[in-house]
């Protein structure tokens, strides 16, 4: 009887230190990027953007806002991801959990010859993180990039 509980004990303690274990742990994040192209020109604010209109118009003086790309990737907490946006932007992810529910996340915006941004910031799940960026002479404006971990 006493070699049963000792038995049951210990599948008892196996399953806790497996469940428990890092690997069973891990976190994930899905990224959303959106590329917008911002311009002085008249146009108001393009309906698939709503979301972010009271940012915008925060952060940038601009009288257009359009929808240029929407793409994402789901990363492993820590992990490496990359999003094409297409016209030859890209963006290297590297992420890490910042604890308390954040994520560290480093980004290189690339436009395939060349670095336009490349920094780390502390996201917060649902909460955009905007990134003013290059300007866009051919076409009349400049690039911002949002960014919304899940």
């Amino acid at each position: 009887m006493k070699t049963k509980s000792i038995y049951q004990i210990a599948i008892l303690f196996a399953s806790i230190v497996l469940f428990a274990s890092p690997r069973s742990q891990a976190q994930e994040a899905n990224i959303s990027a959106t590329l917008i192209l911002a311009s002085s020109e008249e146009g108001g604010i393009d309906p698939a953007l709503k979301s972010y209109e009271s940012n915008l118009k925060r952060l940038f003086k601009y009288k257009s806002y359009k929808l240029q790309a929407r793409s994402g990737t789901k990363l492993s907490l820590p992990g490496e991801s990359s999003i094409n946006l297409g016209s030859g932007y890209k963006l290297n992810l590297t992420a890490q959990s910042g604890g308390g529910g954040k994520i560290r996340l480093s980004v290189r915006w690339t436009d395939g010859r060349r670095t336009l941004i490349n920094t780390t910031i502390n996201m917060t799940k649902g909460v955009p993180t905007i990134l003013g960026g290059p300007s866009a002479p051919s076409q009349n404006g400049n690039l911002i990039l949002a960014l919304v971990s899940r």
